[in-house]
């Protein structure tokens, strides 16, 4: 009885527009006090418990580093690189905002920053130069869910914290599945921009190329030293969040010196703001997932599905087609703190490496930052346009299909996410 409560509670409160993280703590709090035998500081503790964690510290920390590095004026440089790289191609500017993002990804971890710190400045000048609004929308938001797939990634993070799962794995499994979608993603700008005939830029020079590669290299060492750091053993990942705040500083205020040391008191409560958001969310959903065990939730799912076989296909599908449906209408973090729980078991069941499910179920949220209702960078991609989202979904149809398609490949042929944890850290496998 008190199960269907608090389902019927979570989807009716959803249903009304309700934010997720006040709904997921409303619901909870509403089936403890139904619950005999449960006392209502319950939810306290529950929530304490599920922030209380060192490798959650990792979260705003990398938050703290990607605003940094984006206020240092990080991505300029990573753009120029960019262009000198693939702005000849046809289409090149489309390119562009492809590659700066996989490059941005590595850096900040975040998604919604790539969209808010390249769509700024790409999708403009793409409409300048003739692109449709969106096609500049659909690639800009599509290219920027690689920042949690490529590391390091905060939705990895976050999986490894609730799954009990190697983040250095988890990283190093995203790196193929990341490169693989930011490849697709630029198959389908080559072939709309030659039969759409969209510009290329001029190829630079060999010095520009090495200019615009000695401006970018510092930024581009920060991936190298926290997965490097993360993989030798050096650090944990919340060490490396830390060490990645004080590297982004350093950039900041002693090499680009592009910012002032009054500013810092600023930036760091805006960042506290901002990471209390997740936090909040993390903490609920802590709370919800902990009800769910309580009424073995994961144990029945387990035992029903015993009924349609041991098959790591079947799961992968069921798997792919309930984060995918999630993932449209809720937020990555407490989709991943309530259902992880619940697939953890039936994926040991049938064999499933919790490395590579981690990568899949990141994979499956990812595309539900470009899906409505809840697409957030698609929105966001949408509003610095200034065109209505439907038209915006339209365009992005096609880059959906890709991740789609790459999604189902890495589910399904396990090489692609082990090959690289496997070949480095086959000890912690």
């Amino acid at each position: 009885m008190e199960v269907a409560i608090l389902f019927f509670l979570l989807f009716g409160l959803m249903t009304i527009g309700v934010p997720v993280a006040f709904v997921l703590g409303f619901t909870s709090f509403v089936t403890i006090l139904l619950t005999p035998g449960l006392p209502s500081v319950v939810i306290v503790q529950q929530m304490f418990t599920g922030l209380d964690s060192f490798v959650l510290l990792a979260v705003p920390f990398f938050m703290l580093a990607g605003d940094i590095m984006n206020r240092s004026g990080i991505s300029e440089r990573l753009l120029r690189l960019a262009h000198a790289m693939v702005g000849h191609i046809t289409g090149g500017l489309a390119h562009v905002n492809v590659v700066v993002s996989m490059f941005f990804g590595g850096i900040s971890g975040s998604s919604t920053a790539d969209t808010a710190a390249i769509g700024s400045v790409l999708i403009p000048a793409m409409i300048k130069q003739g692109y449709a609004k969106g096609i500049a929308v659909a690639v800009t938001a599509a290219s920027s869910t690689l920042g949690v797939v490529i590391p390091p990634s905060i939705l990895m993070i976050i999986f490894g914290s609730v799954a009990g799962v190697s983040i250095a794995g988890l990283f190093l499994g995203g790196m193929i599945p990341g490169i693989l979608i930011g490849l697709g993603q630029m198959c389908i700008v080559l072939i709309l921009a030659i039969k759409r005939n969209y510009p290329k830029e001029k190829r630079a020079s060999l010095g520009e190329s090495l200019k615009a590669f000695a401006g970018a290299l510092l930024p581009l060492g920060t991936p190298l030293v926290i997965i490097g750091g993360i993989v030798a053993g050096v650090f944990t990942a919340t060490e490396a969040a830390m060490v990645a705040v004080v590297y982004s500083l350093f950039l900041g205020v002693v090499i680009y010196r592009t910012i002032k040391v009054r500013e810092l008191p600023k930036i760091l409560a805006e960042n506290a703001i901002l990471c209390s958001l997740t936090l909040f969310c993390v903490a609920t959903a802590s709370v919800f997932g902990w009800l769910l065990a309580y009424y073995d939730v994961p144990d029945d799912i387990v035992r029903i599905m015993e009924h349609f076989g041991k098959s790591p296909f079947f799961v992968f599908l069921l798997i792919n087609i309930v984060f995918l449906t999630v993932g449209t209408f809720m937020d990555a973090v407490p989709a991943m703190i309530i259902l992880v729980p619940l697939i953890i078991p039936l994926a040991e069941h049938v064999g499933i490496h919790p490395i590579h499910l981690g990568v899949v179920v990141v994979m499956n949220l990812a595309l539900g930052l470009i899906t409505p209702p809840y697409g957030l960078c698609l929105l966001l991609a949408a509003t610095l346009a200034g065109m209505p989202i439907r038209q915006a979904v339209k365009s992005t149809a096609l880059f959906y299909l890709v991740m789609l398609l790459i999604l189902f490949a890495v589910s399904y042929i396990e090489a692609i996410a082990m090959t690289m944890p496997k070949l480095i850290i086959p000890h912690l496998l």
